[in-house]
């Protein structure tokens, strides 16, 4: 049995698994997809101090307090950002990190230093919320089928602004790692680049957009399944 933990990107949370969750499952294995604090259930905690390293604790301590080793650790789009930090934290708990179209910052990076055209994608937080954005337009990420939109849409909730602004502490680790490219949405297409330059193992997906873990569930399933074997 393998043990993986699979971390969600930005307004989303531990539903947005619940294609690939079941696949890994079904198999045996074991399968933690929390929610990051202030986002989805986890919402009613959102505010202001929210921000990045609150979310690498989230993870680093669930692996301590679960008492987990040799989990492959699995990071989508901003989930890149946490499973980083964790792996800086806590790397001996670690068998394989794999990132999903996802960030994979260096030692003193923010997310919007990675991507720095995504911070006049996220404008201004509303007033009903300023400690957090409102979903952008999910276009800009490849993502144009109404359902596929509605899914991501209908339960997203703020995205805490520290998450972006807070520069990642740490990032150096010898885990393995896969980083799985959906090249249709080029977002990420430098990061996949610096990843493999790192020694990385990326799989370049044509035909995929950026929201994975919704769009192609099986296949992600399949990558995962492979490294539990």
């Amino acid at each position: 049995m393998t043990t993986y933990v699979l971390v969600h990107g930005s307004w989303s949370g531990g539903w947005s698994w619940e294609h690939v969750r079941p696949r890994l499952e079904a198999a045996g294995h074991r399968v933690l997809a929390p929610s990051l604090t202030g986002l989805a259930d986890r919402g009613h905690l959102a505010g202001p101090e929210i921000g990045l390293s609150t979310h690498v604790a989230d993870i680093t301590r669930l692996l301590q307090w679960e008492d987990l080793t040799d989990v492959v650790l699995v990071g989508h789009s901003y989930g890149g950002m946490v499973v980083t930090g964790v792996a800086a934290e806590v790397p001996e708990r670690l068998a394989h990190l794999v990132y999903l179209d996802a960030f994979r910052p260096e030692s003193g990076q923010s997310a919007f230093d990675v991507l720095p055209v995504l911070e006049g994608m996220f404008g201004d937080p509303p007033p009903e919320h300023p400690w957090g954005w409102s979903m952008i337009d999910v276009g800009v990420l490849g993502i144009t089928d109404p359902g596929e939109v509605a899914a991501l849409t209908d339960r997203a909730t703020p995205m805490p602004v520290l998450t972006h602004r807070e520069k990642l502490g740490a990032s150096r680790h010898r885990v393995p790692t896969i980083y799985v490219q959906g090249a249709a949405s080029p977002l990420f297409d430098a990061t996949a680049a610096k990843a493999a330059a790192d020694g990385a193992t990326v799989l370049t997906w044509s035909d995929a957009g950026h929201a994975l873990p919704l769009q192609f569930p099986e296949r992600v399933a399949g990558v995962l399944l492979e490294l539990g074997s």
